[in-house]
C-alpha cells in the first residue's frame, strides 16, 4: 500500500468514524484514536510514519490559529492571572512531579531522562481540549481559561523539553540559559505574531480576490510559525498572537461575503487535520507497545502506565484547587473581586487536561543518539510509550467522561456574561428587523421572500424574551435542561 492509498484509507476512516461518533454521541478525537488503534492492528495495514518536525509544521499552525481566532482578547486579558498560573506554574510543577515519580519507581532511569518525559506530557493541548469541549455546553469563563491555558502553555513545555533533552544528550544544564531562552522565546514569538497580524490587517483589504484572501488566512499562521522558529522563538506564541490580532480586527476586516466561504473552507480543513492527528496517535500506539516487550518487565510497564497518568491528573487537581481557594484565602483583594467559586466549576477545569498533538510531536522528536553519535538515547522507547499512554489515558478517560460529569454537576454561570450575550443578540435582531422594514419599498426584492425573512427575525426576537433566563422553549419553565439556572453570587474561577 503506497502513500496515496494510505491517505485515501485515512480519509475514508475519518468520514466513517466521524459519522459513527455522531450517532453514538462520542467526542470525535476519542473515536479517531480508537479507530487508529484498530487500523494499526490490521495485518495488511503498513507501518505509518511521519517526521516529527512535519507534525508540528503541518498541523499545529492552522489548528492553533483557528483556536486563537475565536479567543477574545478582552476575555484573555480579564483572566490573565489564572491563565498564566496554569500555563506556566502548572506546567513546571507537573513536569517535576512526573519526573520524580518516574525516577522513584524506576531508579535506573536518570533524573534528566525523567524530566524529558515530564516536559513532554506536562502541557495540555489546545487542539485536544477544544475538540473535546466544542459540543459541550459549559460556562464561557471555563472555556476561556481552558483555551487560554492550552494556547500558551506549549511555550513553557517546549523550553523545558529542549533543555531536558540537551541535559541528556550533552550531560550539562544551565538554569540561567534556560530562563533567558524562555524569555526570548516568549518575547520574540509574540512580537513576530503581532507584527505579522498587523501587516495582514493592512494589506488584506487590497487583495480583493476571494480565493487569494482565503489562502492568505492559511498562509499567515504558517508564516508566523516559521519566522519565529527561524529566530529560535516560540512558533506557537507567534501563531496565537497573529490569530488574536486578526480576530480583534475581524468585524471590520472580513465582510459577510468573505466569512461564509472562508468558514466553510476552514471548517473542512480543521476537521480533516484533527482527524489525521488523532488517527496518528492510535496508529502509533501498538508499535510503541511492542517495542517495549523485550526490554522491560511487563509488570513494571503496567505499573508505570497507570501511575504516571494518575500523577499528572492529581497534580493538576491539586494545583487548580489551590489556586481557586488558596489564593483567595491568602489574598483578600482577590477574594473581594472574585468570591470563592463553586467546587463543581473548579472540578471541570481540573478534569479537562487532555494531551494531544504537542505531546505526540515532542515524543517522536526525541533524538536517537547522544552527542557522541553512537550511544543510544537512554530509555527512548519507554519515554515514547509513556507519553502515548498519557495521551490515550487523558483523551479516553477524561474525554469520554466529561459530558457525563458536566450533565451531573450543577455548573455556575456568570450572569454578567449571559446578560451581555443576550443584549448583543437582541440589538443585532432589532437592527436586522429595522433594515428589513426599510427594504419594503424596494421593488427589486420579492415581497414573499422578504416577508418570510421578516417573520423569521420576529420569531427570533420573541424567543429572546425579556432576558437570559428566558427558557429556550417558551412553553416550558426555566430549568437546567432547557436553560442554565443563573447564580450571580459566585464566579467560576
Amino acid at each position: 500500500m503506497n502513500g496515496a492509498e494510505i491517505f485515501l484509507v485515512m480519509m475514508l476512516a475519518i468520514s466513517v468514524v466521524a459519522y459513527l461518533a455522531q450517532r453514538v454521541n462520542m467526542a470525535q478525537p476519542i473515536a479517531f484514536v480508537l479507530a487508529g488503534m484498530a487500523l494499526a492492528m490490521l495485518p495488511e495495514f503498513p507501518k505509518f510514519e511521519i517526521a516529527p518536525e512535519a507534525i508540528l509544521l503541518l498541523f499545529l499552525p492552522p489548528l492553533l490559529s483557528e483556536a486563537a481566532y475565536f479567543t477574545s482578547l478582552r476575555d484573555f486579558r480579564d483572566n490573565q492571572r489564572p491563565i498564566l498560573q496554569m500555563a506556566i506554574g502548572l506546567v513546571v510543577v507537573s513536569c517535576a512531579g512526573v519526573a520524580y515519580t518516574l525516577h522513584w519507581m524506576m531508579p535506573e532511569v536518570s533524573l534528566a531522562v525523567c524530566f524529558v518525559l515530564g516536559a513532554i506530557i506536562s502541557p495540555p493541548d489546545a487542539v485536544a481540549a477544544i475538540a473535546v469541549t466544542k459540543k459541550i455546553s459549559v460556562p464561557k469563563r471555563i472555556t476561556v481559561l481552558l483555551e487560554g491555558e492550552s494556547l500558551i502553555n506549549d511555550a513553557t513545555g517546549l523550553v523545558l523539553y529542549k533543555f531536558a533533552v540537551a541535559a541528556v544528550v550533552t550531560g550539562s544544564f544551565s538554569l540561567m540559559d534556560a530562563s533567558l531562552h524562555f524569555v526570548w522565546m516568549c518575547v520574540s514569538g509574540i512580537t513576530i505574531g503581532i507584527a505579522l497580524g498587523l501587516l495582514i490587517v493592512r494589506i488584506f483589504p487590497r487583495i480583493q480576490e476571494m480565493s487569494v484572501e482565503i489562502l492568505a488566512t492559511f498562509l499567515t499562521p504558517y508564516a508566523a510559525y516559521l519566522l519565529a522558529e527561524e529566530v529560535h522563538g516560540s512558533g506557537v506564541l507567534a501563531v496565537v498572537a497573529a490569530g488574536i490580532v486578526m480576530s480583534w480586527h475581524a468585524p471590520k476586516l472580513f465582510p459577510p461575503a468573505f466569512r461564509i466561504p472562508a468558514q466553510a473552507v476552514w471548517r473542512m480543513t480543521t476537521f480533516v487535520l484533527n482527524g489525521i492527528v488523532f488517527l496518528m496517535i492510535g496508529l502509533y500506539a501498538p508499535a510503541i507497545l511492542r517495542s517495549l516487550s523485550n526490554t522491560y518487565e511487563f509488570s513494571d510497564v503496567l505499573a508505570l502506565s497507570i501511575v504516571v497518568p494518575l500523577v499528572a491528573i492529581l497534580i493538576r487537581f491539586a494545583w487548580i484547587y489551590a489556586l481557586a481557594y488558596g489564593m483567595r484565602y491568602l489574598f483578600p483583594s482577590i477574594r473581594a473581586r472574585d468570591p470563592y467559586p463553586t467546587w463543581q466549576n473548579v472540578f471541570v477545569i481540573a478534569w479537562t487536561g487532555m494531551r494531544g498533538v504537542m505531546s505526540l510531536a515532542t515524543a517522536l522528536a526525541l533524538p536517537l543518539n547522544l552527542s557522541d553519535g553512537w550511544t543510544a538515547f537512554p530509555h527512548r522507547d519507554l519515554i515514547i510509550f509513556l507519553a502515548f499512554d498519557v495521551i490515550l489515558f487523558t483523551l479516553v478517560l477524561q474525554g469520554l467522561s466529561l459530558p457525563w460529569i458536566i450533565r451531573k454537576l450543577s455548573l455556575t454561570y456568570d450572569m454578567n456574561t449571559l446578560q451581555e450575550q443576550w443584549c448583543a443578540r437582541k440589538e443585532a435582531t432589532e437592527a436586522a428587523l429595522a433594515r428589513l422594514e426599510d427594504m419594503r419599498g424596494d421593488h427589486t426584492i420579492q415581497s414573499a421572500a422578504l416577508e418570510r425573512i421578516i417573520s423569521h427575525y420576529r420569531d427570533r426576537m420573541e424567543s429572546l424574551g425579556d432576558g437570559p433566563n428566558t427558557p429556550l422553549n417558551k412553553n416550558e419553565p426555566p430549568t437546567s435542561e432547557n436553560h442554565p439556572i443563573i447564580q450571580t453570587e459566585n464566579r467560576i474561577w
